[in-house]
């Protein structure tokens, strides 16, 4: 059980009622299997906002510095949660909050939500420490005789009906925290884990051995082992064969690319051989109006230019012309002047 005040509880309710969207330190949460997790006690009201709300009707003005929301994480170990149906499990977390409703009252109980994200199903459950005759007092509802009288009912309540042990009454065990409790159901389920990777990394090596065991259950052992083998086999096939894929894909990529550069290459050497301003001004970066009648102007000027000879050669043939028709003229106006005095001495 841990103990909060009012500046706490909102981070306890932010983990508690969490989305998808998150941002949790516990590496533990699957934030994709976070849609599942349901309540069993519900309130449309913040965590602050009910705890307010209940102490106005109570007319209690407490100090700054008490304990207004005490919460349990009510579960079990991974093996029983493994062997009880989806039911049951249901029925198990209904059966816990129904003993802190009527214990202290269902309208002290602020929620009570149940997490499949993490590694072993649990449920927090979170109430306002309101004494049975109207005080708000944590240390009078869950002092150490309180606490284990309460473990001993709820096994007589909930945990003998579904099968749990009760842990040994008056033991001198420390309680474990939530964030203690969480971190040792992780180590426990992590060795639980590596113990039963080591069994089927033993029976692969004795199936690879040749050894067929006699017994059943070692049989079936290493033919799970042989089976995760082969799957582990094709996985790193396939994913050999899609990078595979993948690098081909990607040359095909680099050749179109290749291509493109010869032919931006070519087109280059076009630009500088004929449009030598153009290729200028590209190169120093400039943008503007004047580059545009620049290049029109280099790309333009090649073909006229080519024209300068002939235009040359068309402009003295016009003047040899000129000057043959000017001496030409001068020769008739002569002969008709010749002409005419002979006509006149006659």
């Amino acid at each position: 059980m841990e103990k909060y005040h009012k500046q706490e509880v909102s981070p306890v309710e932010e983990e508690n009622e969490r989305d998808e969207n998150f941002e949790a330190d516990n590496p533990q949460i699957d934030s994709e299997r976070t849609k599942d997790n349901y309540h069993m006690s519900f309130s449309t009201l913040t965590y602050t906002e009910f705890i307010n709300k209940r102490l106005n009707e109570l007319g209690l003005h407490p100090r700054k510095d008490a304990v207004v929301m005490s919460s349990f994480v009510v579960g079990s170990d991974k093996t029983f949660f493994d062997g009880l149906p989806k039911m049951l499990q249901y029925s198990f977390f209904s059966d816990c909050a129904k003993f802190f409703e009527e214990r202290y009252g269902e309208e002290n109980v602020i929620s009570a939500v149940v997490h499949l994200d993490e590694t072993t199903p649990h449920m927090h459950l979170n109430l306002i420490p309101i004494t049975p005759d109207g005080r708000l007092c944590s240390k009078d509802l869950f002092d150490k005789p309180k606490l284990q009288q309460l473990q001993t009912d709820f096994y007589k309540a909930v945990g003998k009906k579904y099968g749990l042990l009760r842990g040994k009454e008056g033991s001198q065990v420390k309680h474990l925290s939530t964030a203690e409790y969480k971190a040792k159901k992780i180590i426990e389920e992590a060795e639980a884990i590596r113990r039963e990777n080591q069994v089927y990394a033993d029976a692969l090596e004795e199936a690879k051995n040749g050894e067929i065991p006699k017994k059943r259950g070692k049989l079936q052992e290493q033919v799970v082992a042989l089976t995760v083998a082969n799957k582990d086999l094709t996985e790193r096939l396939d994913r050999s064969m899609q990078d595979t894929l993948d690098m081909v894909n990607e040359n095909k990529k680099i050749k179109v690319e290749q291509l493109k550069d010869v032919k931006y290459a070519q087109v280059g050497k076009y630009i500088a051989s004929n449009a030598p301003n153009l290729c200028r001004n590209i190169l120093n970066g400039a943008n503007s109006v004047s580059v545009f009648f620049s290049a029109v102007e280099d790309l333009c000027k090649p073909s006229v230019m080519s024209q300068v000879p002939r235009l040359q050669q068309i402009e003295a043939e016009i003047e040899r012309e000129r000057v043959i028709h000017e001496r030409e003229n001068a020769t008739k106006t002569e002969y008709k002047k010749k002409f005419n005095n002979n006509s006149k001495a006659d």
